[in-house]
């Protein structure tokens, strides 16, 4: 079986739907799930050419026993998609410390145990006969640029970033090649789940500027790309000889890019502050 991939998180948003397109284009998905009762829907969905594996990423023992079904089908990984991941905003001042570690655990911790678990099938090592597979890690603009009030989640993808350049520097010896996908808002529910979370902090010093926030994530909602414009990226990178190491996916990628790697940063500084800042000067007594 040559045309296996693991995909991480299928039960929701980008992993679902590239379950859903590299399942139709003929690859074989061995596809992540925490909830027994998403194997049992996607298995009823996919009676063929699909496994699921339950397992929470944060619990690697249980990815272990999993992997070893992957391990049992098949001898070699077209790709692995490391998509699960989590958002979890707020000022950095005051996350607490579990919070901020779980942001961390998920999004970059978890990566790297997960794809350690799987280099020997993607082709890491010189006895391996057969294609070498590709690293597919699921990004975001905040891993090139770091909002306010979103800065664990922003913390995490800087740091995937790095991963995703340090792999694919150590593992091009194999022939592995390892791409971050960088997507700015898509229809997902990945932020639709923090609607109303940082109320929380509504007791801070912060709660002037925190009054945006639904604001915000409605806004950037209704100029998301729909999620199948990653699936297809996500097959371009599975399938192109030549891929690129990073791809942006962001509806005003010029200004963006401008944003982040061309203008002084006490300009940008000035902007964002400008722009959080409309909201009421009050805070509770």
């Amino acid at each position: 079986m040559n045309k296996s991939i693991v995909i991480t998180g299928v039960s929701t948003g980008i992993g679902r739907d590239a379950l859903r397109l590299l399942h139709s284009k003929g690859f074989y998905i061995f596809g992540s799930v925490r909830k027994e009762e998403d194997a049992t829907a996607l298995s009823k969905e996919y009676p063929e050419r699909f496994t699921p594996l339950v397992f929470d990423v944060q619990d690697h023992k249980s990815v272990i026993e999993a992997s070893g079904v992957v391990f049992d089908k098949c001898h070699v990984l077209a790709g692995l998609i490391n998509n699960a991941g989590v958002a979890i905003p707020g000022p950095l001042e005051h996350l607490t410390e579990e919070a901020f570690e779980r942001q961390m655990d998920i999004n970059v911790k978890a990566v790297r145990r997960i794809t350690n678990l799987f280099l020997p099938l993607l082709g890491a090592s010189k006895e391996f006969k057969g294609t070498p597979g590709r690293i597919i890690n699921i990004s975001s603009v905040s891993g090139l640029f770091s909002s306010p009030f979103n800065g664990a989640y922003s913390i995490s993808k800087h740091a995937l970033e790095s991963m995703t350049d340090v792999y694919r520097r150590e593992l091009r010896r194999y022939g592995i090649k390892v791409i971050a996908i960088e997507p700015g808002p898509i229809k997902t529910n990945i932020w639709q789940k923090n609607l109303n979370s940082l109320d929380e902090f509504n007791q801070t010093e912060y709660y002037d500027v925190l009054q945006n926030a639904n604001k915000i994530i409605e806004n950037a909602e209704k100029s998301a790309y729909p999620v199948a414009k990653i699936s297809k990226l996500i097959f371009k990178c599975i399938t192109l000889k030549n891929p690129k190491t990073r791809y942006i996916v962001h509806r005003n990628k010029l200004a963006f890019k401008l944003m982040a790697f061309y203008l002084p940063n006490k300009l940008v500084d000035w902007l964002i502050h400008k722009t959080l800042g409309k909201g009421e000067k009050h805070r509770p007594v």
